[in-house]
């Protein structure tokens, strides 16, 4: 059997999904785990999970010598652009394995092997779990000097890594609308040169896959039971990626002390019990709703008092994968928004009941003010963070 081992690197308090993404580990016990952490707390890890003490600094100074550049990075998240490297940076680590791979920890897997057969290991040298681009949070390459190296095919990987900027390297640079809509990464303009263009070029040299074995979203009907992962009570799948569930301000974050041995995710909460019953009609349904409306209200309270203008943003674009916004701020030092395409000026507004909260008065579409940033909130919950660019 081939041996596998994903790496992980996660700096700073690992949040409440860890657990489930622990107990997931564990149901898969000839899959090996290896988390680069910082966190200070005490668990009891599975067997197959390895937690080595990391921080920013270390990867710095690691990345740059095996790199052979000057790594110098502010910001944990820019970590991600290096996955593809990671079979270079930790060679050590992953010696005595035949794939190595990469995956985040807001993740619940299913049975792995399942999915990742020995058929398919051996037939390709990349597998994606998606389809329409390297999926950066569960991505497997061959143990081997030509495909731990493939990073270096891209013309941008230094700069790349000599940047504090993230250029979405791991995955298609930013061009996800386009090629989820089927156009080639090739023929897509993009600032640097991604590891999913590496990929598609070296396609006659190097065997990839690329197939869809997950689910995202807030679909709901997800259960998890001893180690099965399924959708419907009819598919099984490989993972379930927490990305929009976690990004989504009506979901309920749940903290248990033990992770059950079977669990339902529903669209905005996790329960222990199979009956879709009063509870998970509320959150799924009611409580958005609810909570909708009362947005709406205290829009409309704030708009007509305006007695909070937002002050606090700093100037300058913000960006979110391709798309960007402009906050400016007008001669009374108060904020308002610019959107691509558009000279209009629209003053935001902070909400006078959600502290956290801003709008644009002319569309009334809300944000959530984060630190250094903000989130540009949709009808269904769910998260666009943008960062100042």
């Amino acid at each position: 059997m081939n041996k596998i081992v994903l790496l992980n690197c996660y700096l700073g308090k690992l949040p409440w999904y860890f657990d489930f993404f622990l107990k997931s580990c564990e149901s898969n016990s000839s899959v090996d785990f290896i988390l680069f952490s910082n966190d200070e707390e005490k668990r009891t890890l599975p067997e197959n999970v390895k937690m080595i003490k990391f921080s920013l600094e270390t990867f710095n100074s690691l990345a740059s010598q095996k790199l052979n550049l000057k790594v110098e990075i502010t910001n944990a998240y820019k970590i991600c652009d290096f996955k593809p490297a990671f079979g270079v940076i930790f060679q050590e680590e992953i010696s005595n394995y035949d794939f190595w791979g990469v995956c985040d920890i807001d993740l619940v897997f299913g049975r792995i092997r399942e999915f990742m057969t020995e058929d398919l290991l051996h037939n390709y040298d990349v597998i994606s779990v998606k389809d329409s681009f390297p999926s950066g949070y569960f991505l497997l390459f061959r143990n081997n000097e030509i495909i731990n190296n493939l990073f270096q095919k891209s013309k941008d990987h230094k700069l790349i890594f000599t940047s504090n900027d993230n250029f979405c390297f791991d995955e298609c640079g930013g061009a996800y609308d386009e090629v989820i809509s089927g156009v080639n990464i090739l023929d897509v303009p993009t600032k640097t040169e991604s590891i999913h263009h590496v990929l598609v070029k070296e396609q006659n040299n190097i065997r990839v896959h690329f197939d869809l074995f997950i689910i995202e979203g807030t679909p709901g009907k997800i259960k998890w039971e001893n180690g099965i992962l399924s959708y419907k009570n009819e598919y099984e799948v490989l993972l379930y990626h927490f990305s929009s569930y976690k990004n989504n301000v009506f979901s309920d974050m749940k903290k248990w002390r033990k992770i059950p041995e079977c669990f339902y995710i529903d669209k905005y909460n996790i329960r222990k019990y199979s009956n879709y019953g009063i509870s998970a009609k509320w959150t799924d349904n009611i409580k958005p709703n609810l909570k909708n409306f009362l947005f709406r209200i205290d829009m409309s309270c704030s708009k007509f008092l305006n007695i909070k203008p937002m002050l606090s943003i700093e100037k300058g674009k913000y960006s979110y994968m391709n798309r960007n916004i402009f906050i400016g701020k007008n001669d009374k030092e108060q904020n308002y928004v610019c959107y691509e395409d558009s000279e209009n000026q629209f003053d935001l507004i902070k909400m006078i009941f959600h502290a956290k909260y801003f709008f644009n008065t002319h569309t009334r579409q809300y944000y959530k003010d984060e630190k250094n940033s903000f989130s540009e909130v949709l009808l269904d919950g769910n998260l666009i963070k943008y960062s100042k660019s």
